[in-house]
């Protein structure tokens, strides 16, 4: 008989406060929640932060009526590793954690499952593979929050849409919650609170996340701190690694979460149409489509010359 147990997984660190909103979202639907802590309160990237202790257990206490919740704390911060190995090392312990068997989902404080019950569903009607799979949601990337609304990532083409996988039956992961198995696409929503912080809070996510390394923070707050919602318009192609990967910004208002998730119902935003996820859920032509982009990636570097010459080279 197939496990369709659902065991939900949060890293928790100096934004557990964000709880308070995501974890409702999910609670119902979800058999077990495991919130992974550093035992020390130090951060991936091995830094301390403040934790009010008697305060996220209050918080927990107010939601876990049904006692699904299971605190695990252990050392997540070695110092031998970068940021985002231990954010790997933490987020594999946390499935060791949950146990074998049933769905794996894992999420971050930040982020809000839209139709959580839905996906719930969708998972348990998947088919039983022969082949290890990750199912991915689209997120939606909010960027600056306001009194009346916030700015958020909007994608104008299919292959800006940002998939994250999220769930899987075999939990395994290499590269934050990637990994190389294949990858469902589904067109469930999550809303990443992200960047709509105030100052002092990116400032501490910039510092502390599994990217730290991997562009320069500073500048890039500088210039998160010029956008504003009068000039927003004025930016496009502004991802920190891939630029073109987040291309426009739009306003939506709301003053809540659940208000926030009601417009984006009402509003809309970009998703998969049916023919674009055959393709992308389609292994074969998953593969096809591989092979060329790592053609296309070799003729763009020279490669295939390089190696002509060299043949070339060796008949003279």
């Amino acid at each position: 008989m197939v496990d369709n147990s659902i065991k939900v997984g949060f890293c928790v660190a100096y934004d557990w406060g964000f709880l308070a909103e995501a974890l409702p979202l999910v609670y119902h639907f979800a058999d077990t929640i495991c919130l992974s802590v550093d035992s020390e309160s130090y951060s991936w990237a091995n830094q301390s932060f403040d934790w009010d202790e008697a305060g996220f257990m209050a918080l927990i206490g107010k939601i876990d009526k049904a006692k699904k919740i299971k605190i695990y704390k252990h050392n997540f911060h070695l110092i031998e590793l970068t940021a985002l190995q231990n954010e790997v090392r933490q987020r594999n312990l946390m499935a060791v954690a949950m146990g074998k068997g049933g769905w794996h989902i894992q999420l971050d404080c930040d982020e809000y499952f839209v139709d959580f019950e839905k996906f719930v569903d969708y998972l348990k009607h998947l088919p039983d593979y022969s082949y290890t799979f990750n199912v991915s949601c689209i997120f939606i990337t909010l960027f600056k929050k306001g009194n009346n609304g916030f700015l958020y990532v909007c994608p104008e083409k299919s292959h800006q849409i940002e998939h994250f996988q999220v769930a899987t039956r075999y939990p395994h992961y290499e590269h934050g919650r990637r990994n190389g198995f294949f990858n469902v696409h589904s067109n469930f929503l999550i809303i990443h609170q992200s960047w709509a912080r105030n100052k002092e809070e990116i400032k501490q996510k910039l510092l502390n996340w599994g990217h730290v390394n991997d562009f320069n923070v500073h500048a890039y707050f500088q210039f998160w701190e010029s956008v504003g919602f009068d000039n927003y318009q004025g930016f496009a192609n502004f991802h920190p690694m891939t630029p073109e990967s987040w291309p426009t910004l739009k306003f939506i208002e709301s003053r809540t979460t659940a208000d926030l998730i009601s417009a984006f119902h009402q509003q809309g935003f970009p998703t998969l149409n049916r023919f674009e996820r055959f393709l992308k859920n389609s292994r074969i032509f998953s593969k096809i489509n591989s092979l060329v982009r790592s053609t296309f990636r070799k003729i763009s570097s020279g490669q295939p010359l390089k190696w002509l010459n060299k043949m070339i080279s060796a008949k003279r």
